[in-house]
């Protein structure tokens, strides 16, 4: 009985069914993005963050020191380290910094050149200029008091200092979920440091990601209750057009809650089937919003678990649209139909 209805649902309505298909393939492949992008935007921002440098920084409560033990504390609690010391050499400041371990922090630097001898833009060193510390490799500018220092290797900076095993400031790059904890057990592991959250860049992290992953979820709402009230039309019409079939199961003895099954059976049929091709095209959607906004390689990534979410959800919008659409099946009366009244 279902697959008869079906077919000739097919045969005589394909506008209507076609109509319906592509409103649940459409809302199928945007909550595959949004989903797929839901998911990965709290990692992929705070990635994006990185490059506006530490979030946690850590110097001396007394002294001009912190230990470097400070720095290796912090990688084993799952952030990135990097220590500074700042020295002298005549007149000019030194800066002495790892470039491996900066280069995740300070990717807003403005480099011409190596970051291996770098001269700050307003000591007008160029590339090749010899200084007592080192020869110049490149230049930088960041706005900061970078612009007016030499930065050499940590090796050398310790060298000329006099000064081994410690750093005058150690930034820290923590997980954007986990600052406060990494912070706090580095404050209680060196209590002679003062480890403070940078909270320019921490809260603004946390804030940013909050607010989008709310309005990827009022967004997916939004499609997902445009999708249902376009196939509840759709069905609706379907319903009233075929109200001489629905008299006719009736009069036979069909029950309309059976009836009304028939209607939702064909929906979740059209709903899967809408869902294997939405999620198809959410797919490549969501692979060229994220090289777009986030920038990389043109990325398919399958996640059968966003597949399942996605057909559960359309299913559930399917199933509900035709309920509500469905509920006309109770007023219809074979004897007046019958009639052709």
């Amino acid at each position: 009985m279902f697959l008869r209805f079906t077919l000739q649902a097919l045969r005589y309505r394909k506008q209507r069914l076609l109509l319906s298909f592509s409103a649940l393939a459409i809302g199928a492949a945007l909550a595959t993005v949004l989903f797929g992008i839901y998911g990965t935007v709290e990692r992929r921002m705070h990635e994006e963050f990185r490059s506006y440098g530490a979030n946690i920084a850590a110097v001396p409560l007394s002294g001009k020191t912190i230990p470097l033990e400070l720095a290796a504390a912090a990688e084993k609690l799952g952030a990135t380290a990097a220590p500074f010391l700042i020295t002298s050499s005549g007149p000019m400041v030194v800066a002495g910094f790892d470039p491996a371990k900066s280069a995740a922090m300070t990717s807003y630097w403005h480099v011409k050149g190596a970051r291996e001898c770098l001269a700050g833009e307003n000591l007008h060193l160029a590339i090749g200029a010899q200084t007592p510390v080192c020869t110049i490799t490149g230049t930088v500018s960041t706005g900061g008091a970078e612009d007016n220092e030499l930065l050499v290797p940590f090796a050398a900076a310790a060298n000329l200092a006099g000064i081994h095993d410690a750093a005058s400031v150690i930034e820290i790059r923590a997980p954007g979920d986990r600052v406060e904890i990494v912070r706090a057990a580095l404050a209680k592991q060196f209590p002679a440091a003062d480890v403070r959250t940078i909270r320019a860049v921490a809260e603004t992290e946390s804030s940013v990601v909050l607010k989008i992953r709310a309005s990827l979820l009022l967004l997916t709402i939004i499609i997902l209750g445009i999708t249902a009230l376009c196939v509840t039309s759709n069905f609706s019409q379907m319903v009233i057009e075929r109200a001489k079939e629905i008299g006719i199961l009736k009069a036979l003895g069909g029950v309309e809650r059976r009836i009304a099954a028939l209607f939702i059976s064909e929906s979740a049929a059209l709903a899967l089937a809408a869902t294997i091709a939405g999620y198809a095209a959410g797919l490549l959607a969501a692979a060229a919003i994220g090289r777009e906004v986030f920038g990389g390689a043109f990325h398919i990534d399958v996640n059968w678990l966003v597949f399942g979410g996605v057909a559960g959800v359309m299913l559930a919008v399917a199933a509900i649209a035709t309920g509500i659409a469905a509920s006309r099946i109770w007023t219809i009366e074979p004897a007046i139909i019958l009639r052709g009244e």
